[in-house]
């Protein structure tokens, strides 16, 4: 029986590499819930002292933090949204997920997935209310497209066309959650959603845990509406996170903390030992106040063995160096890379583009590829564009100034490129119109 459960055999290799990041990304009680997957059980600690061991780690979370940052730098400044645009696809960008999120905002939360994971999507739907109804019909009654964010995990297999040269998409598998009612109580479920060019199909469990189709409909569209945006791609459909390096010094980090927790818990309580002590003469120990501890052998004694500390500062200074390191990392993604200028003058004043401001450019194109797929859903022809601030990933809007000034003096750009070449480069705008939903 085919199950559209099964996942491919590239989602099976890409999320493998996804655990880490994700478990990192969720914090301490991600990883605690991992159990010994990402904190290994030393080979002579019970089960109870490994759970008390775990239940004291807690992680110094340098990776989403990187994230976080790395995210702030592209959205430091608003998506600039051309002039040209209509009237009618703005007003679908201020609530473009139909759940008040807009453009801003759901751009935001796509390119921190492709971040983490490589990869994340954005399938653009336009459900039928109605069966067989028109465009016109669907707009009358309210209807139109919006994006959903198909984060990297959920996309579980995909079929494709090599159409000359293109890759062209003839089914996805998308797995979902589907929460419903049950008097007072909720209930999860999980289904497949199946969308070829031509019609979509959803797939639940019954109750013997067989999929069946429980709903489908044409796709008018012609085409899977699905645009991929990629920041460490190695292929079609295919990427690895870009921050793997650091999700691994992160979890060094973490449990050589824990170790380091537990060794300090035990080396904080000194341990009575006695020489010469026989229990069945000397009787039991007891220390405490008003105690006289002795010794059936005349040269026996008592004494306190306490750690000398030297293992807790070699693993302090491991500690540290790690710090530094995952502190560090994330500067590779926002230093520019040296290269050759074209001609000798104004270009110096350009910086060379960072890994960060090619991940920029990729997020730009893919937003322009959903405005394309909105336009068509909605019959209309495609005008205008969507543009990433300059001043975000790290480039500077002022050379950037510069070298147009200069370009414009010299005569190699009229006034009205320099104008447009401004503003897609946000100096001289800073849109905030689809910054969210509209009132």
């Amino acid at each position: 029986m085919n199950d559209p459960s099964k996942p491919s055999h590239l989602y099976a290799g890409m999320a493998a590499r996804w655990a880490l990041p994700h478990a990192l990304m969720g914090g301490t009680l991600a990883l605690q819930a991992a159990g010994t997957r990402f904190l290994p059980r030393h080979p002579a600690e019970n089960s109870a002292i490994y759970a008390e061991r775990a239940s004291r780690s807690v992680l110094r979370n340098y990776f989403r933090r990187t994230v976080q940052k790395l995210v702030g730098r592209v959205f430091a400044e608003p998506l600039i949204i051309s002039e040209d645009v209509p009237a009618e696809l703005v007003n679908i960008l201020q609530n473009i997920d139909l759940l008040g999120r807009g453009l801003n905002v759901f751009a935001r939360d796509w390119f921190e997935d492709a971040l983490v994971s490589g990869l994340s999507h954005v399938l653009v739907d336009f459900p039928s209310a109605v069966e067989g109804a028109s465009l016109a019909e669907e707009q009358a009654g309210g209807g139109r497209p919006y994006a959903v964010h198909v984060r990297a995990d959920q996309l579980i297999a995909a079929q494709w066309d090599s159409r000359g040269g293109d890759r062209i998409l003839t089914q996805i598998r998308i797995r979902e959650k589907a929460l419903r009612y049950q008097g007072f109580e909720e209930v999860e479920e999980e289904q497949i959603r199946v969308i070829e060019p031509d019609h979509w199909r959803l797939y639940r469990q019954d109750k013997k845990g067989n999929w069946q189709e429980v709903e489908a409909g044409e796709n008018t569209l012609g085409r899977v509406p699905l645009v991929t945006l990629y920041t460490a791609r190695k292929g079609f459909l295919l990427a690895e996170p870009p921050l793997e390096d650091l999700a691994f010094l992160n979890l060094e980090h973490y449990q050589i903390r824990s170790d380091q927790r537990n060794a300090l818990n035990v080396a904080s309580f000194p341990i009575l030992a006695a020489s010469g002590y026989n229990p069945e003469i000397d009787g039991p120990i007891e220390v405490g106040p008003n105690k006289v501890l002795t010794t059936s052998e005349s040269d026996g004694k008592y004494y306190y063995v306490e750690s000398s500390g030297a293992a807790l500062e070699a693993g302090a200074r491991e500690l540290e160096a790690l710090e530094k390191a995952m502190q560090l990392f994330g500067l590779q993604f926002e230093a520019p890379k040296q290269m050759e200028t074209a001609t000798g003058r104004a270009l110096d004043a350009a910086d060379a583009l960072s890994p960060l401001s090619n991940m920029a450019m990729n997020l730009e194109d893919c937003l322009n590829a959903m405005l394309s797929l909105i336009a068509a859903w909605m019959n209309l022809p495609l005008t205008g564009s969507i543009g990433v601030s300059a001043g975000s990933a790290g480039q500077k809007p002022a050379a950037d100034l510069d070298f147009l000034m200069e370009a414009r003096r010299l005569g190699d750009v009229s006034r009205e490129e320099l104008l447009r070449e401004a503003k897609s480069r946000g100096l001289l705008s800073d849109s905030l119109k689809v910054n969210a939903a509209a009132d």
